[in-house]
């Protein structure tokens, strides 16, 4: 009697569910299906399913909200998602909206979009969501990428007439259980539905701000745990990492979820939240929007996410990353390829005097000499008060404007860049320099985004002088010092990441070291996209011998540390001696034939972490089916071996050609089952700077 009683009970409950299902969704077309290249939307059957080619997707409404019941890698057809889920909606507010809220769809609109071309072409899928209950409207957001290995997901939320924010959680919280602290999450943006039970293990990663304090190699940049043990019986909570990867079949296959936030380790920035692996799946937290900030005259954006699904082990894993990453934050080559020069490299601590008039008429033919082509004066060229991050008023200091500094520029072809404040610069500003100097490369410093209008702000500055000058202009967003700004995985829309700042004497802490400089550089490459990224690159020879051994390397070794990134001459050209100035010429020449092929490559580090006795360096692969890329090698200054086996990546098996880009000499290696082959450097402190093909 009593299991009739329960089974009626069940039904019933189903019933209801169907039912409200039904009438939360009513006068929806229920049935639309959009393509675009490989890229598809099917919403039918009260349930959406996207799909790339490379992953599909699929969420159910059930009256609370979008739940996600199948993330598939569609490559090797595994479905990641448990047939069940702990929640009745992806996302949540606790307090306000939870799993016995109502929800009524409003619309599901689909289309092609690319963000007013700040993004790639995608499938744009927009639910808007109304809880009466709560006084909130939510948009959900998914984008879908055309042969990419991810989704993008966000949400968007506006307040109706007699919201209440008292009350609601604005962060991650905390409870006291027998003597100890257990952390209670905040709101959620994301959830799946993830088998913790069977056999599998969780790589949390993420990287560091302020890279100019972690120069040191007991201060690497990249934060990397991988935790074993399974079944998960009790929460795991993260708080510090940007991404999470899951790994099954021995860390062969699984899925990786990236926040697209400014988080970074040592830097919760805005609201930024954790991950929770439990019994229960995965929950993402952190909207970026405390209940606040949430208004009722718009929506306002929380940070997204990235679900992305991988195989082929942790190589695979970073490849997929870095392509989704890209089909997010497209590089341009005429927009974002160059070699950027600053004049506060050779400061000593103090670079402001290199913005006189003088020193620039100088330093343009030198640098076109070598063969910079981006000019970047750094502060010190502005005519209005202050300096550092009170400086304002960006017109040019000097007696006729740009004009005698563009005149000379002209003539040999050098483009400019300028520095400024992030928060004090004005878009009027910044479009009116663009005008009068055709291009400009902006370094955009000394910011701080302590709430969601900050970010706004900014992000509507950088968009308006885009759009204003498109594709003669970009930025560099400057991670330095501890505050809240942009993180590794966030605005990379509107150009680089400006790296670490280094220089040749003063401050002491910042004196380049040449094994420092590339074991960063190494680090950064495993989870970054290294396009994205300006390295500053220094003068050897000019280096304190008291502090750094820079004078034992070459000006080419050094500059070689660049290649696979955005190079930044951070040094002045006037102070190469004849024979540097022939060097550093001699290898930009060759840099400047393949830098065109090298940014359009995913780039992986490969040796040994640089330590200053290593072999170490970098393998630029244009895709792991294609047949070419490059590699780069460096025998540290303390290293005996003049011969090594470097393991590459995807080239098991496989015979390959090798040229040496500098002097055309080509050799066939055929790799071993491990995809090891052996190269030969004869000197210590010495590189390779190697191009390579598939032989079929």
């Amino acid at each position: 009697m009593a299991t009739h009683f329960l089974f009626r009970k069940n039904v019933l409950l189903i019933i209801v569910l169907y039912l409200s299902v039904s009438i939360m969704s009513a006068g929806i077309p229920d049935n639309k299906i959009v393509e675009y290249r490989n890229a598809r939307v099917v919403y039918k059957n009260s349930r959406i399913t996207v799909s790339t080619g490379m992953i599909e997707r699929t969420w159910l409404w059930t009256g609370t909200g979008w739940l996600t019941t199948g993330i598939k890698n569609q490559i090797t057809g595994k479905d990641y998602a448990k047939s069940t889920g702990k929640f009745r909606s992806d996302w949540n507010l606790p307090g306000s909206l939870t799993d016995s809220s109502e929800a009524i769809l409003e619309n599901v609109a689909i289309s092609e979009n690319d963000d007013d071309g700040f993004t790639n072409k995608h499938l744009q899928v927009i639910s808007t969501i109304s809880y009466p209950g709560s006084k909130l409207e939510i948009q959900h957001v998914i984008w879908v990428f055309p042969g990419a290995p991810g989704i993008r997901t966000q949400l968007r939320v506006k307040a109706t007439d007699g919201f209440s924010p008292e009350g609601l959680p604005d962060n991650e919280g905390k409870r006291i259980d027998s003597g100890h602290w257990i952390a209670v999450p905040g709101a959620r943006s994301e959830y799946l539905p993830i088998d913790f039970t069977v056999e599998n293990a969780r790589r949390y990663w993420g990287y560091y701000n302020n890279p100019g304090t972690r120069h040191d190699p007991a201060r690497e940049m990249l934060e990397e745990t991988l935790v074993t043990g399974y079944p998960l019986f009790l929460t795991e909570e993260n708080n510090w990492a940007s991404g999470l990867s899951i790994e099954y079949n021995k860390g062969n296959d699984g899925i990786c979820v990236v926040k697209e936030s400014p988080k970074c380790v040592n830097q919760q920035a805005h609201y930024t939240g954790s991950f929770y692996s439990g019994p229960g799946g995965l929950s993402v937290t952190g909207w970026g929007l405390t209940p606040t900030e949430i208004v009722t005259d718009r929506y306002r954006e929380c940070w997204a996410t990235w679900t992305i699904v991988w195989n082929e082990g942790n190589d695979g894993m970073q490849l997929a990353l870095k392509q989704f990453d890209r089909a997010r934050y497209p590089a341009f080559p005429e927009r974002d390829l160059f070699i950027l020069s600053n004049t506060w490299g050779p400061a000593d601590p103090d670079g402001a005097r290199f913005t006189e008039k003088d020193n620039l008429m100088r330093e343009i033919p030198a640098l076109a000499r070598i063969g910079v082509e981006v000019l970047q004066i750094d502060d010190g060229w502005q005519k209005g008060e202050g300096r550092y991050s009170e400086a304002k008023g960006f017109v040019p200091k000097y007696e006729n404007g740009w004009k005698d500094i563009k005149a000379e520029a002209d003539k040999y072809g050098i483009r400019f860049g300028l520095w400024v404040t992030a928060k004090l610069s004005t878009a009027e500003e910044l479009n009116k320099n663009v005008d009068e100097l055709g291009f400009i490369s902006w370094k955009v410093d000394f910011d701080q985004l302590n709430n969601r209008a900050d970010y706004e702000d900014r992000i509507r500055k950088y968009r308006d002088v885009m759009k204003h000058g498109w594709m003669k202009t970009q930025f560099s967003l400057c991670p330095e010092y501890d505050d809240p700004r942009y993180g590794w995985y966030y605005c990379k829309e509107y150009g680089s990441i400006y790296f670490q700042n280094i220089q040749e004497s003063l401050p002491a802490h910042l004196t380049m070291v040449p094994y420092q400089v590339l074991r960063q550089h190494w680090l950064m490459s495993r989870y970054f996209n290294s396009n994205k990224l300006q390295v500053m690159l220094q003068n050897p020879k000019r280096a304190n011998p008291e502090r750094s051994d820079g004078p034992e390397h070459s000006h080419a070794y050094c500059f070689a540390m660049g290649v696979p990134f955005i190079p930044c001459f951070f040094q002045s050209a006037q102070n190469l001696d004849s024979d540097g100035r022939e060097e550093i010429k001699k290898f930009i020449s060759v840099y400047k034939e393949n830098r065109k092929e090298i940014f359009n490559c995913y780039t992986f580090p490969i040796g040994d972490k640089p330590d200053n006795e290593s072999w170490s360096g970098f393998q630029m692969i244009n895709s792991k089916e294609g047949g070419s890329g490059y590699i780069l090698l460096f025998r540290e200054l303390h290293n005996s071996q003049s011969h090594k086996d470097i393991q590459l990546k995807f080239l098991q098996g496989k015979a390959i050609k090798i040229t040496d880009t500098e002097n055309n000499r080509s050799f066939i290696e055929k790799a071993s089952s491990e995809g090891k082959v052996n190269f030969k450097i004869d000197a210590p402190a010495s590189y390779l700077f190697l191009k390579y093909s598939v032989i079929n």
